[in-house]
């Protein structure tokens, strides 16, 4: 059959419902600098991008690794040195761990990956935080599984409704995705509400992915590990990478770490299957692992003190805006920004984003791509950028929005 002008290959049911906004929005500001205009970004979490830089120590050991002839493959679970390391420092945080139950992934976003794909049938349901970050509702929707939505309040620095996710919990229920601190909000959760989740796994046979990847970035009280206050009846997957703890994102290198695999033995086979189908993480990067878990307290200190400074000033402008509001995050380099839709002539969150793109070259997220009701008016803010660049983006924001 000769090829003709109309489609001959179109693409699979699967993607047709798989969305990541912090990318998908980025074509439209490509579009702007094709016309010669400067873009300021701000919808990326990307440290490298704001001239942050991983420890010098991971550096050195990843071009070793590649100087010692280390560019063939590793076993799929990963090299022995860095599961050790990772298993150790998990255990030194309160994590139950070994070595066996460690896996070396393609980043943090192939450990949720492996995860989900293991688990889940079409038609099985997945609780996720709203807001939450974008991955796990794009990965359940290629697998033809159900994401079902657990609300976190606002008005209650962003906490879960336990009542809320037990109602929404039914037999086909398999997964509870918690993230700590929460991306995009930035908040952190106490000790309690750890519990809270954990007794609701517990008596609804659920597994917990809990999604760690910022527990190095605090700047109040301190990061609980969820899998400490677990017990030994509730299974728990703890992911975490080097890509926002070490600012090192390029290297794609994260980990999945396996509470109780007594409870999930013939998942954790199928999580080794994928595994080895795929074949491995990337290779010189897991030599940097052993050094990142020996990372001083002085990098991890110099770099709270720049985000803590730049939050602070993030949060003190947004809140001056008339007619605009934000959280005070606990954690990550992310804040959720308000506008009060009502007295602006738009009727959706994106709406607003694309004309701020559009008027004053600045780029954010729209809340309702992790979850929130378009109708809401959020906004996801990245405060990465240097001091000066966010006082010139929020005062360009504050004349967008009095213009209207």
């Amino acid at each position: 059959m000769p090829y003709t002008n109309s489609p001959v290959f179109i693409p699979a049911q699967r993607v047709e419902n798989y969305r990541y906004a912090i990318r998908n929005i980025v074509a439209h500001a490509r579009q702007l600098e094709k016309q010669g205009k400067k873009v300021t970004y701000l919808n990326i979490g990307d440290p490298i991008l704001y001239g942050f830089q991983p420890p010098k120590e991971l550096i050195e050991a990843n071009i070793r690794a590649l100087r010692d002839g280390h560019n063939g493959y590793s076993p799929s679970s990963g090299i022995s040195d860095a599961v050790e390391a990772i298993a150790e420092d998990a255990s030194r945080r309160g994590i139950p761990a070994t070595p066996a139950n460690i896996i070396i992934t393609f980043g943090a976003s192939e450990a949720a990956d492996l995860i989900c794909t293991s688990m889940l049938n079409p038609g099985d349901e997945v609780l996720c935080p709203s807001p939450g970050y974008p991955l796990y509702s794009a990965i359940i929707a290629k697998l033809n599984a159900k994401e079902v939505r657990y609300n976190l309040d606002p008005s209650n620095d962003w906490l879960p409704d336990p009542e809320e996710i037990e109602r929404r919990i039914t037999p086909l229920t398999k997964i509870l995705v918690v993230i700590n601190p929460n991306n995009p909000t930035g908040e952190l959760y106490s000790k309690e509400t750890l519990r809270q989740f954990v007794d609701i796994a517990r008596r609804h046979r659920l597994l917990i992915i809990t999604d760690e990847v910022y527990h190095k970035l605090i700047y109040e009280d301190s990061h609980i590990p969820l899998a400490s206050v677990a017990g030994d009846d509730v299974a728990v997957i703890t992911i975490d990478s080097l890509s926002k703890n070490y600012m090192a994102p390029g290297w794609r290198t994260g980990w999945m770490t396996i509470t109780n695999s007594h409870l999930v033995p013939d998942v954790r086979k199928a999580f080794i299957k994928l595994a080895d189908a795929r074949l491995c993480a990337p290779m010189a990067p897991q030599f940097a692992i052993r050094a990142a878990m020996d990372t001083s307290a002085e990098y991890h200190d110099t770099i709270l003190h720049r985000l803590r400074v730049q939050r602070d000033l993030t949060v003190s402008m947004l809140n001056s805006i008339d007619g605009f509001s934000c959280n005070n995050p606990k954690g990550a380099f992310y804040v959720m920004g308000r506008i009060e839709l009502d007295n602006t002539p738009f009727r959706t969150d994106e709406e607003f984003v694309l004309r701020l793109l559009e008027e004053k070259q600045i780029l954010f997220v729209h809340g309702s791509g992790f979850g929130t009701g378009a109708a809401d008016g959020y906004v996801r803010i990245v405060y990465l950028p240097a001091t000066e660049v966010l006082e010139d983006v929020y005062t360009r924001l504050s004349d967008f929005i009095q213009g209207l």
